[in-house]
């Protein structure tokens, strides 16, 4: 087929396509004129977002909160802040969050909490947050053995000593993790029984790992 013979779209088609661009101006401008509470922000599947179910994202809150840590970090996995935030623990100022995230919307969204993230640079991390974290939640964006060093790369780096971890990531990464993420210093991994589903039911089945014995999990 040549650039002459393009198909067209049907007047159905367009006018799908103007209500959905509609629809994500509609949402940009709620983040940028601050309005947090009423902008949801979409999974974008060009950067393999599938956000958490609520029961999901409420298990791994508590898991966060049980442990008693207070600085707390999510790794590529936004969808918690918006849990940890309705928690009388974040309100009473007994927790602070960053989110590590690709995902510019966020850095509208969660302004003051917000680090700019790209796995594939897991050493461009803020000096500041340099060993900062106590307790990190990471969630590797892709289903890649590389994705998954470069993570837990950034973890070693942005967390204490003795950091706890929780990693949420596709079933099918088991055996790795366990032949090369535990020697990455962050000793002891093992899955635990909890598996996290998907809003929008992934169709990979998950599963969760944790370094520390969890309380919830």
């Amino acid at each position: 087929m040549s650039d002459d013979e393009m198909p067209e779209l049907s007047s159905t088609a367009l006018a799908a396509l103007a209500e959905f661009r509609e629809e994500e101006r509609r949402k940009n401008e709620e983040l940028l004129r601050g309005d947090t509470k009423s902008a949801k922000i979409d999974e974008d599947w060009q950067l393999s977002q599938f956000w958490y179910d609520e029961a999901t994202s409420r298990r791994l809150v508590d898991e966060a909160l049980a442990t008693k840590c207070s600085n707390i970090a999510c790794v590529s996995s936004p969808t918690l802040m918006q849990f940890f935030h309705e928690t009388q623990e974040y309100k009473n100022g007994e927790i602070s969050l960053k989110v590590f995230e690709f995902d510019t919307r966020f850095g509208l969204k969660f302004p003051d909490e917000f680090v700019f993230y790209d796995y594939k640079k897991p050493t461009e991390i803020p000096k500041q947050l340099l060993g900062a974290f106590d307790l990190v939640i990471a969630d590797p964006p892709f289903l890649a053995a590389e994705c998954l060093i470069k993570t837990s790369h950034t973890v070693r780096l942005i967390g204490k000593p003795d950091v706890k971890v929780i990693l949420c990531t596709g079933a099918i990464m088991d055996d790795y993790i366990f032949r090369n993420f535990q020697a990455s210093r962050l000793l002891g991994m093992h899955r635990t029984s909890f598996e996290p589903h998907h809003a929008n039911n992934l169709a990979n089945d998950f599963a969760c790992f944790a370094n520390y014995p969890t309380k919830t999990l």
